[in-house]
């Protein structure tokens, strides 16, 4: 842990050096020092960095040595650093990393549901890559080491897809990337299946939500009620969606109008109740939904409904997968 510590804080120095020499934000400091890292000289543009601290860079360079680093640990490095970015940046809650506890229980989902077969899975809402590439780097374990996957990721934040872009290189992960809005249409072909933490709050663009059946009666639209519609339209038939999703749209006052309408249009497979003490009040409780699209080969079946026990208990995932593992041999009798 010391070793890490040190490696963490000669990283930071140099993405703080750049970032003062360069005054830019810690976020295009940091995917600068890893893209000159990887590259072995350090990028200038119109006489900046300077030389001062082009030569205080190259001296802070060698002291890390690169080269002789393991990936695993350069992925980590970054990873937390991509924290750092997120909280010094000012970005939005939506854009927070999703908790990598999380990404397990969708892993375990996907592993029990998806066939063992070459697959597109796109992240509409990608960020910077965190809930994919984890969940990804579980099912090639699971699947001894086999890569199932084309990637696809969406964001309209292009600093978030800087950061994408460094952590997929880093674990050794190939995806296209788009910087589009999600709710505007896909540039890239429908998917096997989708995976999402989705951005929860107000879709600003009344004229584009008009196109949604889930469009507010007045006033701004939910995106993520929108953007559940789009991943709908943008999957292959028997196609399954794997989304982090707000507790308030399964049930309450929007349930009761978004449930009947979602039901009419998918199967539902799967809603998880992530545990209380993951988030710090009730209003950002979350669940995860898990539904497959109509299909020749998709069907109606009993739906997993079921809540994680508290995830700072090893037991918690255990319990889970022995519910998850019942429920399956139960539909496919």
């Amino acid at each position: 842990m010391e070793n890490f510590e040190k490696l963490f804080n000669q990283f930071l120095d140099c993405v703080q050096t750049l970032q003062t020499a360069l005054n830019v934000s810690f976020t295009e400091a940091l995917v600068e020092t890893f893209d000159n890292l990887e590259s072995g000289k350090i990028k200038v543009e119109n006489g900046a960095p300077d030389e001062k601290t082009v030569a205080e860079l190259s001296q802070k360079y060698q002291a890390i040595d690169y080269d002789e680093i393991s990936q695993k640990e350069k992925a980590q490095v970054f990873t937390f650093l991509t924290l750092k970015a997120v909280n010094d940046d000012g970005f939005d809650v939506n854009q927070m990393p999703t908790p990598p506890a999380i990404a397990t229980v969708v892993a375990m989902l996907m592993h029990k549901l998806l066939k063992d077969q070459k697959m597109e899975i796109v992240d509409p809402a990608v960020g910077t890559g965190n809930l994919l590439f984890s969940i990804i780097s579980q099912l090639k374990a699971l699947n001894h080491s086999k890569d199932n996957y084309q990637l696809v990721g969406i964001d309209n934040d292009e600093d978030m897809l800087s950061l994408t872009d460094v952590a997929a290189h880093l674990n050794n992960i190939d995806i296209e990337l788009y910087h589009q809005d999600a709710l505007m249409p896909w540039m890239c072909p429908n998917a096997d299946a989708i995976v999402s933490d989705l951005p929860v709050g107000y879709y600003p663009v009344d004229e584009n939500a008009k196109n949604f059946e889930n469009q507010a009666k007045k006033g701004h639209s939910f995106a993520h009620l929108l953007l559940i519609e789009q991943i709908i339209n943008n999957l292959k038939p028997n196609g399954y969606a794997f989304l982090v999703v707000p507790k308030s749209i399964l049930s309450g006052k929007i349930g009761a109008d978004f449930m009947p309408w979602l039901t009419k249009k998918i199967y539902l497979k799967a809603i998880v109740e992530l545990p209380d003490d993951m988030f710090k009040n009730k209003f950002n409780q979350k669940s995860v939904l898990v539904f497959q699209n109509h299909g020749d080969e998709a069907k109606a079946s009993e739906v997993l409904l079921t809540k994680l026990g508290s995830l700072k208990k090893e037991e918690a995932l255990i319990q889970f997968n022995v519910k998850l593992n019942e429920w399956y041999a139960k539909i496919n009798h």
